[in-house]
């Protein structure tokens, strides 16, 4: 009996600290171009830097949009003054991984240099961008905020970009004190 007790407290515990978190396909499927490794190479070009449609976690269109640097969490409030984005893709020795290369252009003057490993899963890179920011004692007092990314291309070549964030609250008789929010942006292909 006592074996019981001590399995499912742990078991409680292992699932508490587990985060459900995952990317939302139905807000992309009925625009998205599916990268594979044969058309990998589609997404490098160049882009606008600020959004022209925003799809919000219920699936709903708005006309607020954001820069790329605002979807990829970079807190650097230098990175939000651009009007360009060139993106280059590298594979790497390991299968489906690649080396992603972000440059952000201001009249035509490359202004910072991002560089993301990243997986090529369900048509889409997957950004080694995950963050995780907890406080207090996670999961049982406090909290965590998980972020991750993940890049592809609209039927028209366009840039998608899409976004999680999910803000865990306190063990497992408090889920209801967290959220999910899943949220992607379109950019113009420029060239």
């Amino acid at each position: 009996m006592k074996n019981l007790a001590l399995i499912t407290a742990f078991t409680v515990v292992a699932l508490s600290l587990n985060s459900c978190v995952s990317f939302s396909r139905k807000m992309i499927q009925d625009d998205l171009l599916e990268l594979n490794k044969e058309n990998v190479q589609m997404i490098d070009g160049q882009y606008e830097y600020k959004g022209y449609e925003h799809i919000g976690n219920n699936n709903t269109k708005s006309d607020k949009t954001e820069s790329v640097g605002e979807m990829l969490a970079m807190k650097n409030g230098e990175v939000m003054d651009f009007n360009k984005l060139i993106i280059k893709s590298v594979p790497l020795a390991k299968n489906k991984t690649y080396e992603v290369q972000l440059l952000f252009l201001k009249d035509n003057t490359i202004g910072y240099t991002f560089k993301y490993k990243a997986r090529l899963k369900n048509g889409l890179f997957l950004l080694d961008n995950f963050t995780s920011d907890c406080d207090e004692i996670p999961y049982l007092f406090g909290g965590c905020r998980n972020f991750r990314s993940r890049i592809g291309l609209t039927q028209d070549y366009n840039l998608l970009i899409q976004d999680y964030y999910d803000n865990s609250g306190a063990f497992l008789l408090f889920f209801w004190s967290g959220y999910t929010i899943n949220y992607a942006e379109k950019y113009k292909r420029i060239n």
